[in-house]
């Protein structure tokens, strides 16, 4: 009667962390657009405060926990990815830019528009340079 009752323990046990377990992992993202934003900045502040100290910039804006950031500059170019994803690269007066990664772009968007942008940031890229925004949309 003993192993009985620690397998049905074990079972139910085992059925409650399947169902925690799955539900975290589909749970997906927070909505970008709804969240406050903790900072603001423009494009160039953005890349200036990471080249002078990348590892205080990735403390402040990408911080510990997800935080959402609104960034302001002009659109240096746009383009939408095989997968249906939007890239906008917002202009920083130096080569490497602000890469902003969207799902859908206002359609009065064009190359040259001031714009800001909230989003997710990951940090710099280590390979160009960039400074990388993710589930971004346009802010109000």
């Amino acid at each position: 009667m003993r192993i009985k009752t620690i397998i049905a323990v074990g079972a139910v046990v085992a059925v409650v962390a399947g169902v925690f377990a799955w539900r975290e992992y589909s749970r997906g993202h927070k909505d970008t657009a709804s969240r406050e934003v903790a900072q603001t900045i423009t494009a160039g502040d953005l890349l200036a405060a990471f080249r002078a100290d990348e590892a205080a910039a990735t403390a402040r804006f990408v911080g510990t926990s997800e935080q959402v950031i609104a960034v302001s500059g002009i659109i240096r170019e746009m383009g939408q990815e095989a997968d249906g994803r939007w890239n906008v690269t917002l202009e920083t007066g130096e080569d490497p830019g602000v890469e902003c990664e969207f799902t859908a772009v206002p359609t009065q968007w064009t190359t040259g528009t001031q714009v800001t942008v909230k989003g997710i940031c990951t940090g710099m890229d280590d390979l160009f340079g960039h400074i990388l925004m993710q589930r971004c949309v346009a802010a109000e």
